[in-house]
């Protein structure tokens, strides 16, 4: 039986609701392979027409900063784990990783796989096969097709062989309208993970839409696949099922576009352009630059996920695991390092904020607008980009989304602070052997709720080596929290930031003292009990002035983006205390 996994929320920064009911409602994944960021209308094509997918992105939410992995094996281990391919194994994601499949079915749910597996180094190798991973039916491929051949299995049993590469879009949606009219259980509530093969290398459309594109070859499999997905949205709505479904549609990598690649491609259509379009972004699959990680992703639930909306935060398939755990009523594992973090409130509209980094698989992080690659960031050979440098490199992501202007040689501090992070990611739990042995600090994290309604209000626990953040964000203005140790020490740093535009009040109470963080400047004389409290900028650097505001006209201000920052006095920690009480208060609260 698979043990299951010490979750760490400080790590994550996730914070679970306790107690609330489980919305448990159906959920339809849709997977393809290796589609550009910009190959729908929706996201800026202007040759192929998608008419389906951009009418479900004005049903629901189209995210812009949505990440998978850079290739197949891998985007499928993490999308089904929750766990970076580091630690989930990719193609060789071994029997004893524990799948939301598995846990859902638990929690009384019907669960079916469909398409493109790519987790079982693409062998029959039973126990690490849909079945053994939480799937009730699977049809599909345990590989891919670069040769040009497809062989099928019906759950454990071969199925048959296919060359009719056009024919696999309208195959799998068949299988999965089946699944839905046929195999479901109407008495449960079911998961369907469709995983397409195409936009997958041998590229090819059906006589149907072949030839009708203007986008070639790979436009015509585009404008396929957006109707093939029509065929299966319009069966939730004929089983009256489209209300209590939610819908994600995304990919596992971004498209290959690589000069490398195409001049030895073997077995594609004679003059067929097999892939893909990557926008503003830069370089392809098998690259650690956006176009190798971020994706399209939209996201449709009536009457839950905001209609029509385009949000821009950092939202991944690793966090599916522990936002499934939420919506669906499931344990996340407890053995294990999770690298995902629960988005319902995301998805629901009820936070904008998402992820407040994500890690690039052995290549580099993302950290809000910042983007760190390390010098010798990993490239599978045919996305080497022939002209970068090794050396660290560093983008801002908000003004430069191509990632063309190293900047890192200006902000040595933030590249080190990433590079940290980054180092963090890969050291703690990367073996998975290991984790049993995980000692790290956990944390629980609770609000009381002051001031006026409405607005953002959070703390995030973001660890370090050593160290350990606390953010707090309050919209409002004016609340308060605690921090308590729940296991090991408190870690040698633990610092408080806090994202107000004014610290006219800040209690910290630690045991049986009481310290002041409130800020009045860098000058102002502090007594014993008065935290030392800086005011930084975005990139760390101090900042003069009291306020994080500054005007930009007789009558108007705007805010500075920056943070306040006090160190809690290890002395006290060192007490045997277990708890940091918290309360804050915002010069230009609401």
């Amino acid at each position: 039986m698979k043990a299951l996994a010490l979750f760490l929320p400080a790590c994550l920064g996730a914070i679970a609701a306790l107690g609330a009911e489980p919305l448990r409602p159906n959920i339809l994944i849709i997977f393809t392979d290796d589609q550009g960021y910009a190959d729908l209308a929706c996201y800026g094509n202007e040759k192929n027409k998608t008419p389906r997918l951009d009418q479900l992105a004005k049903e629901g939410t189209r995210f812009t900063s949505f990440y998978s992995q850079t290739v197949c094996g891998p985007s499928r281990s993490a999308l089904l784990t929750g766990r970076q391919p580091i630690r989930s194994g990719g193609w060789g994601m071994p029997a004893d990783e524990i799948t939301w499949a598995e846990l859902v079915r638990k929690a009384g749910y019907q669960t079916a796989c469909i398409g493109k597996w790519d987790v079982s180094n693409r062998k029959e190798i039973i126990p690490r096969m849909p079945n053994a991973q939480g799937f009730d039916y699977y049809f599909g491929a345990l590989g891919a097709n670069d040769n040009g051949t497809v062989k099928f299995h019906e759950n454990n049993e071969a199925a048959g062989i296919t060359r009719d590469m056009g024919g696999l879009t309208r195959l799998y949606t068949d299988k999965s309208i089946d699944f839905l009219k046929n195999k479901r259980d109407p008495e449960k509530p079911f998961i369907l993970y469709v995983a397409h093969t195409m936009m997958h290398t041998i590229i090819d459309a059906s006589p149907r839409f072949r030839g009708k594109s203007k986008g070639g070859l790979y436009g015509d499999v585009v404008e396929e696949f957006d109707h093939e997905t029509g065929r299966l949205l319009d069966t939730l709505d004929e089983l009256k099922l489209s209300k209590d479904t939610l819908v994600i549609y995304t990919s596992d990598n971004g498209p290959w576009n690589q000069d490398k690649y195409t001049k030895r491609k073997r077995g594609h259509p004679k003059d067929s352009i097999f892939w893909g379009e990557a926008g503003p972004l830069r370089n392809g699959k098998g690259s650690p630059y956006e176009a190798g990680y971020r994706l399209p992703c939209i996201v449709r639930w009536p009457g839950k996920v905001p209609v029509g909306r385009v949000n821009d935060a950092i939202f991944a398939t690793i966090d599916f695991m522990p936002t499934f755990a939420n919506l669906c009523g499931f344990e996340v594992p407890k053995d294990r390092r999770i690298d995902g973090m629960d988005q319902t409130n995301l998805l629901l509209g009820k936070r904008e904020t998402g992820r407040e980094f994500f890690y690039f698989n052995k290549a580099g992080v993302r950290k809000g607008k910042w983007k760190y690659l390390k010098a010798d960031a990993h490239f599978h050979g045919y996305a080497v980009d022939d002209s970068r440098r090794k050396v660290d490199e560093l983008y801002d992501l908000e003004a430069d989304l191509g990632e063309r202007t190293n900047l890192a040689a200006k902000h040595p501090r933030l590249v080190a602070e990433l590079k940290q992070l980054m180092i963090g990611i890969e050291s703690k739990n990367s073996d998975k052997k290991n984790t049993s042995n995980i000692s790290g600090p956990k944390f629980k994290l609770d609000y009381k709720k002051k001031g006026p309604p409405g607005g953002l209000r959070q703390i995030k626990a973001i660890m370090g080596r050593d160290s350990v953040v606390f953010d707090v964000t309050d919209q409002s203005g004016i609340g308060g929290g605690a921090i308590s140790l729940l296991e090991g020490q408190w870690p040698s740093k633990v610092l408080l930031r806090i994202h107000l535009t004014g610290l006219e009040g800040l209690g910290v109470t630690v045991g049986d003292q009481t310290f002041s963080g409130a800020y009045h400047g860098e000058n102002v004389p502090s007594r014993k009990d008065h935290l030392k409290t800086r005011m930084l900028d975005a990139e760390g650097n101090p900042l003069k002035g009291r306020y994080l505001v500054k005007s930009t006209g007789p009558n108007s201000s705007k805010r500075i983006v920056g943070y306040y920052e006090a160190e809690v006095p290890q002395s006290v920690l060192k007490t045997g205390t277990k708890k940091i009480g918290l309360s804050w208060v915002d010069f230009y609260r609401r």
